[in-house]
């Protein structure tokens, strides 16, 4: 293939590579020639000069991974160059996932958006909200100057907390208006979409009606709906019907975000949400799914709390934990729900932040009982009172079945759940492995080691596939005129070395990473490069 007429030289020509190219079509061998931010050829052989020519035999190259659900809205401030996620091979962070998002914000609401951020594990930076509406959001994001591309949604728990606060209540005519018209500002401003977290005060305040309402904003736009369905338990599959009604009722396309089956012994449910899924989607729905191929998730330790306790500021969900006369039917409900998800056992705290409560990090629920010589339930209302609310858990509650299941079908795409992370500077903060290894895990486990996909159906899963949901016109995809997001690696070296107890290690194998045609990572080695900006979306 000669040099194409426009082009006198190549930024960069790798020679000989296993390219894979995102479409699902299997791997074959060519050359790649980048131009600037745009990948200009791809063949068999590539001719013309080139300012660095990379010999990528024995290498796989592919498009930048596209983290369709991650968590980095506030830690991006502290960890602007994303290096967990870097390493992992991703270009693109779709932020504003699970209802939880940093923006609107509206003015005499500012605290009340705060404390359900804090209640997330969502730090503001140290001189708070800079920002007002997703457009403010992105400058600052673009000034900070970020190492990988931010695709940001909006949370349906900010724009709730925006219109009425965290009432438990059905919307007026008046606020639902003022949600449709915050939502529809920010798509105007080019956010992709819009999430839920429907197991999370306060949009598990919300009913089907309202989601419905703000879903036909979306699908008007064109844009997304990702939900945190409402319940990944024992009515995983009604949680699932709603979100198909939700789509059939609106027209809106569907994400059911981080597909799981929660509660130990009860395998096989995952196929039943799939076929679920499959159905909707052979019905005329517009439907997907993504998930991160790890046995446990994590959340606030507060999500076995009932919702009705949650109701207003932070402030208020303490003072109810510490009202004696609510103790009796809290320790009920608290204990039902560790039961029902996978007891006390399964449940590892993370992230307390006070000097007293450090040390119970990396413990169980169980454990920090028989420390304090009280029941579960009586420790987890002691563990949140004291840290007013803002402590982190590790839940293992999935089957190692499901999760497979889950992870073969070729339409459930990859996401994290997690944040991007500088592994020196996040070292002794308790988090999950996911935010470091979710990505590398599938190509080392899933696709070289158990043979459960093949490499390109994974590689589609973090490339083509999450592109495709988000509407992406030229990413996800290793082809002429498509921007130079690339991730080259060794599929021999590539893993997660990340586990629960020591979850601040790299993932391995990434030998370069472009991102807009510049090099964060080469030669394995983070090179400073900071080329990622906020994405927004062009409104229809």
């Amino acid at each position: 293939m000669p040099l194409p007429r426009e082009v006198r030289m190549y930024s960069y020509l790798f020679r000989g590579a296993t390219v894979v190219d995102g479409s699902g079509v299997p791997p074959r061998r060519e050359d790649v020639a980048v131009t600037a931010d745009r990948i200009v050829a791809v063949g068999a052989r590539v001719d013309g000069p080139a300012l660095h020519c990379i010999d990528a035999d024995g290498l796989v190259l592919a498009p930048g991974f596209i983290d369709i659900h991650s968590h980095s809205d506030l830690t991006i401030f502290r960890h602007p160059g994303l290096e967990s996620k870097a390493f992992q091979g991703v270009t693109v962070e779709v932020t504003g996932n699970c209802g939880i998002g940093a923006f609107p914000v509206e003015e005499g609401r500012e605290r009340e958006l705060a404390d359900y951020l804090r209640l997330h594990d969502m730090a503001l930076p140290a001189d708070g909200f800079s920002w007002h509406d997703c457009s403010e959001y992105a400058d600052r994001l673009d000034r900070l100057g970020p190492a990988i591309n931010v695709a940001p949604l909006v949370g349906h728990g900010a724009l709730r907390i925006a219109a009425m606060g965290m009432d438990d209540r059905p919307p007026s005519p008046v606020e639902l208006d003022r949600m449709q018209d915050f939502l529809a500002n920010a798509l105007r401003q080019g956010a992709w979409g819009m999430s839920t977290g429907l197991i999370y005060p306060p949009g598990s305040y919300a009913a089907t009606s309202e989601l419905v309402a703000l879903a036909r904003t979306l699908a008007a736009a064109g844009a997304l709906y990702a939900s945190h369905i409402r319940n990944e338990g024992k009515a995983l599959l009604a949680a699932i019907d709603e979100a198909v009604t939700i789509g059939r009722e609106s027209g809106v396309r569907v994400q059911v975000s981080h597909l799981k089956a929660l509660g130990k012994g009860k395998t096989g449910r995952a196929a039943e949400a799939l076929a679920i899924i499959s159905a909707a989607r052979k019905a005329g729905i517009d439907i997907g799914a993504d998930q991160y191929p790890y046995n446990a998730s994590s959340t606030t330790l507060a999500a076995v709390v009932p919702p009705w306790a949650q109701e207003g500021r932070t402030s208020s969900l303490v003072g109810r934990l510490r009202d004696l006369e609510l103790r009796p039917v809290l320790l009920e409900e608290i204990g039902r729900e560790m039961a029902a998800r996978e007891g006390a056992d399964g449940i590892m705290v993370i992230g307390c932040r006070s000097r007293r409560n450090r040390s119970l990090s990396g413990q169980t629920v169980a454990s920090i009982a028989g420390l304090w010589n009280c029941s579960p339930a009586e420790a987890v209302i002691r563990l949140l009172v004291e840290e007013e609310g803002a402590v982190g858990a590790i839940f293992f509650s999935m089957t190692a079945e499901d999760v497979s299941d889950i992870l073969s079908d070729p339409d459930v795409a990859v996401g994290s759940d997690g944040h991007g992370l500088d592994a020196a500077e996040a070292a002794g903060e308790a988090t999950h492995p996911r935010s470091y290894g979710t990505f590398p895990r599938v190509l080392g486990r899933a696709v070289r080691d158990e043979n459960l996909l093949t490499l390109a159906a994974a590689v589609r899963k973090m490339t083509g596939l999450p592109a495709g949901r988000l509407g992406f016109a030229d990413r996800g995809e290793v082809r002429p005129g498509y921007v130079a997001d690339l991730v080259l690696f060794d599929p021999a070296a590539v893993g997660d070395p990340a586990t629960y107890a020591d979850p601040h290690r790299y993932a391995t194998g990434m030998v370069y990473l472009f991102v807009a045609g510049e090099p964060v990572i080469a030669q394995g080695s983070l090179t400073g490069v900071r080329s990622g900006r906020v994405l927004r979306r062009r409104y229809p």
